[in-house]
């Protein structure tokens, strides 16, 4: 197993390190939150497992938004006064009914395209692999990503690029929802062989704005998160020869690696909102209805008092213990599914491929994209001896 000095992001590590095994001021974390005012970040594993239990406390955060955030200035003229949010924005019998349908097309068209998605993994980390010095990020977890989003979603080349600036670089969501629903539009008129036109399909009585709400979120925070997830592997295995080793012997290891490398790498770092419902108790604040939560993913993920070791990357640590990266019950990714299989699969051709690498830069030289949602990486400059 690792010997533990595994560096990830420095802000994440400064962090989980700076709160202590029993800190309840870092715990949970009054914070302004723009026009929402100030709401809380839950560091806290135990309290944010409960939060992300109780939905009749603790709402999705898109059906209190409307009375919490300020409207847009100049709303885009594709917007009604109604706001449109993806079915994780939602709670009630809209929330059942879409991820149900979600649930159904994802399922069904995971099972038509995996042979071509692991073909598409197969061929990215081999050819990446033939280049002995390359970047991880562009080499593999980004063609990866892209796969996954044509074969999917049967998103263009124009529409990733818009989503992935949407990700890492602020792109406004409206901007993004209005050029989506001009796409789903066009989608409505002439069905593709894809997810969305399925969704449609399934459950048509979904306007264009929602079914446009609705792909970006799986775009967002499903494949793009997957692309971090492969490339936050790779850096963790890059700084640990014995875990390769011992997973290129043993693949029966692979699905706890995965496992481990989603608890202590998350892709996600603040990625998963709720609001409350009616007024509670979180950790030592009396909270009013209406406040915004962030849950510190991450940083719960590297909670001492839930994880023996927190701060160790541990491969062999099984998959016996819960982490939130995907969130957990009503709301939890539904992409959770195609992201391990894909993940997995990434890992295994890459390791099998190789007979060692590394990086070409000091951990600390490595920059991650400023953005406090997720721990995605600008660039994974890495060496590769290949087996063959």
């Amino acid at each position: 197993m690792s010997d533990g000095s595994i560096l990830f992001r420095r802000t994440l590590d400064e962090r989980t390190i700076a709160r202590g095994p029993a800190d309840p001021a870092a715990a949970i974390v009054p914070t302004r939150m723009g026009t929402a005012g100030v709401g809380l970040v839950v560091n806290d594993h135990r309290e944010a497992t409960r939060i992300l239990s109780d939905v009749e406390t603790y709402g999705s955060a898109g059906e209190l938004m409307a009375s919490v955030f300020d409207e847009p200035v100049e709303p885009h003229p594709d917007t009604s006064s109604d706001m449109v949010f993806a079915v994780n924005q939602t709670d009630g019998e809209e929330h059942r009914q879409v991820r149900r349908a979600l649930r159904r097309v994802i399922d069904a068209r995971v099972r038509d395209v995996s042979e071509q998605l692991i073909q598409d993994v197969q061929h990215s980390v081999e050819s990446a692999l033939t280049l002995g010095r390359l970047d991880a990020v562009a080499s593999i977890g980004v063609p990866i990503a892209d796969s996954v989003m044509s074969r999917l979603l049967g998103l263009d080349a124009n529409l990733v690029s818009a989503l992935r600036t949407a990700v890492y670089q602020g792109y406004p969501v409206r901007e993004l929802d209005a050029t989506l629903v001009d796409w789903v539009r066009d989608r409505r008129a002439r069905p593709a062989d894809d997810l969305v036109s399925d969704l449609m399909a399934e459950l048509p009585s979904l306007d264009d704005r929602q079914v446009a709400a609705n792909t970006r979120l799986l775009a967002l925070s499903g494949v793009e998160v997957l692309a971090a997830l492969i490339t936050n592997g790779i850096l963790c295995l890059a700084q640990d020869a014995k875990t390769q080793s011992l997973v290129r012997d043993d693949e029966g290891l692979l699905p706890g690696l995965v496992h481990e490398v989603q608890r202590y790498a998350s892709p996600i770092a603040r990625g998963i909102y709720r609001m409350t419902k009616k007024p509670s108790v979180i950790g030592r604040y009396a909270v009013p209805a209406g406040t915004l939560l962030v849950i510190g993913v991450d940083v719960c993920n590297r909670d001492t008092s839930a994880f023996p070791d927190a701060h160790t990357f541990d491969p062999t640590r099984g998959r016996d213990f819960e982490h939130l990266t995907f969130g957990r019950g009503r709301h939890s990714c539904l992409g959770i599914p195609v992201t391990r299989l894909i993940a997995a699969q990434a890992l295994r051709v890459f390791l099998s491929g190789t007979t060692s690498f590394g990086l070409t830069v000091e951990p600390s030289e490595l920059r991650f994209h400023e953005t406090s949602v997720m721990n995605g990486l600008v660039e994974l400059p890495i060496w590769v001896e290949c087996a063959n």
